[in-house]
């Protein structure tokens, strides 16, 4: 029986776990920043915003390279158990694994609230006063915030494991839409408190409700916590290895907020209003795309299917290549018009609206790098090359190190994006050749060759961007200076770059087919 055009749109939109998780994260971005929008409004970017963004790494740092290890070994460490034992014995693993990294976690929360102090001079001697004594009162509070998010990541991780993504997937919303609500309410009287108390209600909610959809599920249950034998030894071995790197990443991840926190008040708040953008991109693709590419690469390696998998990973590159690479140029290009429209207002000055939009159009060059690299980095997790993997990490780490220390004094916060960037790409680039040199029975050159055409066009895009004078037209239009301006003038540059690439896209495609029957 033929579907109606209802059920054809239905499908169309929404017909997949990767569509759905697309939509809930397109659902949150937006809430996320009228969140952003609000804070500029009322706090700019000074030091008070500065300090609760050195608050939230401290409290989440740990905890989210704990949640990813958990959620990068658990899940096809639990599929394997599945092929031998019942659920019976599956369920007291998983709860074993949650005490496991609770126990660290809960072990560093309590070092936060009792000895702030010290650890804020520790990580960020240079710390402005002012933002130093609004971080010792917050830090303590956020630690509690600190350990929800953990449980909410670990329960995450078993419901995408049981392939409930969306139910997953919807934990972002509710958590933003918690978090506004709450400042919404409390802002004028708490102040910068009230995105504190946004934060730390938002997490506990999301715990609870994750928690709560587990066992409604049947993902979890009151099972004595047990390891099976020989599953300890494994999980130390891979557990170690991946949680080692992602420690090394939310390390890279303090770089930049380390030597933005000895510039002048307001460089670490840039920083995090740009990244605020990037995270648009990313979390789009990464919280989606990723998140059930990883379990279905890890059935795919569990049954030896590696040719089925090379073509997975590879339609997923080409479609994900399509689309980030001309919406990061164009956004990158469109740097200053975006920053104008969402953030420049009342407190948020004309000088922190320079140095953010310039930090973010370098940013945003490393926006495919990351996305790209967040299913390369799968492949090692489900190869288990995790030595591999923390070697490459070192790597990212290093080079973004280096690339501070020496663009940091005369660039500023531009230095430390144009570090970032570099760092991110020859990450992605060096991991492709790593995954070259083994046989894994994955077609890793054509995964580069895909990348690789992306990259091109976006450089012959942006070449005929620059030489048709677009760019310099749209400057010198002086409707930039309103907001309605600003917001058209972004619109025509992403729209001229996206329709650029894809002409090139296009007729490269045919001459490839082209070439291809002759």
């Amino acid at each position: 029986m033929e579907s109606s055009p209802l059920a054809r749109l239905k499908q169309l939109v929404f017909g997949s776990d990767v569509k759905r998780l697309m939509w809930l994260t397109l659902l949150v971005k937006p809430i996320g920043l009228v969140t952003q929008m609000l804070v500029a409004n009322h706090f700019g970017a000074g030091a008070r915003y500065d300090a609760y963004a050195l608050a939230f790494f401290l409290v989440t740092f740990l905890q989210g390279a704990l949640g990813n290890a958990f959620g990068n070994v658990i899940i096809p460490a639990t599929i394997r158990l599945r092929q031998q034992f019942d659920e019976r014995v599956v369920h007291a693993f998983q709860n074993a694994a949650i005490l496991l990294l609770l126990v660290p976690a809960l072990l560093l929360m309590a070092v936060v609230a009792l000895r702030t102090g010290w650890l804020v001079d520790l990580i960020w001697p240079d710390t402005p006063a002012d933002t130093r004594a609004y971080l010792v009162d917050m830090a303590p509070v956020m630690a509690v915030g600190g350990i929800a998010f953990l449980l909410m990541t670990m329960g995450k991780a078993i419901l995408n494991l049981n392939k409930h993504f969306t139910v997953a997937g919807f934990m972002p919303v509710l958590h933003a839409v918690v978090m506004l609500a709450v400042l919404l309410a409390s802002y004028s009287r708490l102040g910068i408190w009230g995105l504190v108390a946004g934060y730390v209600s938002g997490m506990v909610v999301c715990f609870l409700v994750s928690a709560t959809a587990g066992f409604r599920f049947r993902c979890l249950a009151p099972a004595r916590p047990h390891f099976p034998p020989g599953s300890l030894k494994q999980l130390y071995q891979l557990g170690g290895m991946l949680l080692t790197a992602q420690i090394l990443l939310a390390i890279n991840l303090a770089l930049d907020k380390f030597f933005a926190s000895g510039l002048e008040a307001g460089s670490v708040s840039s920083i995090t209003y740009s990244l605020t953008i990037v995270n648009l991109g990313s979390q789009l693709f990464v919280l989606s795309l990723s998140t059930v590419m990883f379990t279905r690469m890890s059935e795919y390696f569990a049954d030896h299917q590696f040719a089925a998998c090379s073509d997975y990973i590879l339609t997923r590159l080409r479609r994900v290549g399509m689309v980030v690479v001309p919406v990061s140029l164009g956004m990158a290009l469109a740097g200053g018009e975006i920053v104008r429209v969402l953030f420049q207002r009342g407190a948020f000055d004309t000088a922190d609206a320079w140095r953010t939009s310039t930090a973010l159009t370098l940013y945003l060059l490393g926006l495919p790098a990351l996305i790209f690299n967040s299913i390369i980095g799968r492949i090692f997790h489900s190869l288990q090359r995790m030595r591999e993997r923390v070697l490459l990490v070192v790597q990212y780490l290093v080079t973004n190190l280096i690339g501070n220390i020496l663009l940091v004094g005369v660039l500023q916060v531009r230095g430390l994006a144009i570090s970032s960037s570099v760092a991110i790409n020859l990450h992605l680039l060096l991991g492709l050749w790593v995954l070259s040199r083994y046989g894994t029975g994955l077609e890793i050159r054509r995964f580069a060759v895909v990348i690789g055409r992306v990259y091109l066009l976006g450089l012959l895009t942006y070449l005929v961007y620059s030489l048709c004078g677009v760019g310099g037209m749209l400057d010198a239009w002086n409707i930039r200076t309103t907001l309605f301006g600003a917001l058209l003038v972004g619109a025509v540059r992403v729209g001229f770059v996206c329709a650029v690439f894809g002409l090139l896209y296009f007729i490269w495609d045919r001459l490839d087919r082209r070439r291809a029957t002759t």
